[in-house]
Parts: C-alpha cells; structure tokens; sequence
C-alpha cells in the first residue's frame, strides 16, 4: 500500500496489518509499498527474507516509519466503532453502557469462598473441642468407675467377751467422780491401713474408748484417740477411725458404774483384725 496523503479515502483495511491482521500500532512501509507492523515485519524478513505479499525481496533498513498512518491508527483505536479483521464487521457500541459486574461478580464469589473457608475452620474447631470434652468426660467417669471397681473388699472381723465382777475397774474419762466401770482392754492389730468402723453388740450399755498403742487405767486420757457411747443404737458406741497395722488399744466398759454382761465387738474394714486381751 502506497501512502494514502487522503484521510476520508483510506478504509478499515487499510489500517490492519496484513500479517498480524490487527489496527497498526507502529506501522511501517515496505519497499513493496505495502505498510505492515514493523515487529511483525521485521520478524518475517528475517525468516523469508521476501515480501508476504508480493515475495520481491525485503530489507529491514529500508523500512520506512509511516507517522501518518499511525495517528490514523490511534485515532480510530480511540473511537467507540471496533473492527475485526478476520470476519471483517464493524461492532457498534450499545447505546447505554453496561454496568461492569464482573468485577464485583468476582469479590462477591471471593468472599463466598472466603466465609465457606472460615465456616470450615471454625465447624472443625467446634467438633474438635466436642470430641476433647467427650473423651475428659468418658476419662474421668472411667476413672471413677475404675476406682469404685478396685476398692477393697470389706472384712468384718468379731470379738466376744464378757465384763465380769472380778474384772479391773477404772474411773474412766467423761465418767462420774468416784464411781468404778469395769473394763476389758483389747489389742487391736489391722492387717491394712485403711477406714475401720468399729460397734458394740450387747444388751448392756457400753461406752467405748481408742487409744494409739496402749492403755493406761491411771491415766485414761494419755494416748486416747476417740471415743463414743451410742452412735451405734441400743445404746451401743460406734467409733470410725483410719487404722494401720500398728498396735491399738479398744477399752470396753460401760456408761453406768458397776455393771457387767457379755458384749460383742464387730469391726469392719479392707483388712482382717487380730484381737486380743492385754
């Protein structure tokens, strides 16, 4: 294409490069006189070496920048009328612009994304602390449950004997001035450590005293760890204590002065207890 001086003349054609088949950005002419976009050009002459359209060899020094055609170009770039090429219609705007959405279409299914994500995350966190708080409590109702299962199993061990009128007598502690109870004082040794209940069985009512290792009637409140008259119903004491297997002392008497009878002893605990008389 020779240079169109013109500008009413030149048409859509001659404003697309025959090669890249797209509106001239830095158009160039030919020594075949045809104007092609210079980068284009420049690369066929360098495979070819001949003209694309006429096949007359080409030279990229002899190419001549076409300034003119290049504002053309710009000008029409810059109107609202776009032209293709390869099918060779012209596409007029619309008369009113569309709203660009897809911009906001894109942010809009970025935060659904981003909200499905931190749903996830915070679903996840919820089930995690759900199965944490299950399995504590699974634990400690286990443990429990263990505990329960591995406690020992209760002894009762018994003792009889009798108050009678040749026993020892004492003033016992909390007892009446000058007034003498008979007594029997008996070794207690627990086989385990452990909680031990020990009741009177009698028809008589007795009074009981506990006393860390032994008894001393002189001195009744020396050594003395519980005692009790008749927590036990029927007028009977019940003592409860935590024993180990070391030496105790239980001194059977009575609440009134003078008074004898038989009288059982029954004590329950983890561990078997071996009585006898000091």
């Amino acid at each position: 294409m020779s240079r169109i001086v013109n500008e009413s003349a030149i048409a859509i054609e001659d404003l697309v490069c025959p090669i890249t088949l797209e509106v001239f950005r830095d158009p160039v002419i030919a020594q075949d006189g045809h104007a092609y976009e210079r980068e284009a050009i420049t690369k066929w002459i360098l495979e070819h070496g001949t003209s694309p359209l006429t096949r007359e060899p080409l030279e990229i020094d002899l190419l001549q920048a076409d300034e003119h055609l290049r504002q053309l170009c710009q000008q029409r770039r810059n109107s609202t009328v776009s032209y293709n090429a390869r099918s060779r219609t012209i596409t007029l705007p619309p008369s009113h612009k569309e709203p660009k959405v897809q911009s906001e279409n894109s942010n809009i299914i970025r935060k659904i994304r981003s909200s499905k994500y931190f749903c996830g995350i915070l679903l996840f966190i919820i089930c995690f602390c759900v199965i944490c708080v299950l399995v504590t409590i699974g634990i400690v109702f286990g443990v429990k449950n263990a505990s329960k299962g591995s406690s020992p199993m209760q002894i009762t061990s018994q003792f009889s004997s009798s108050l009678k009128p040749n026993d020892s007598q004492f003033s016992r502690h909390l007892g009446t001035k000058n007034k003498a109870y008979y007594y029997k004082a008996v070794l207690l040794n627990a086989s385990f450590s452990g909680s031990y209940q020990m009741k009177s069985i009698s028809k008589i009512d007795l009074y009981g005293y506990l006393y860390s290792g032994y008894f001393m009637s002189k001195m009744p409140a020396v050594n003395l760890l519980k005692y009790d008259d008749d927590s036990g119903g029927n007028q009977q004491f019940l003592l409860d204590a935590w024993l180990t297997p070391n030496n105790y002392t239980l001194v059977v008497t009575t609440y009134g002065g003078n008074v004898t009878g038989p009288f059982s002893i029954a004590i329950t605990g983890p561990g078997t207890v071996v009585f006898s008389i000091r």
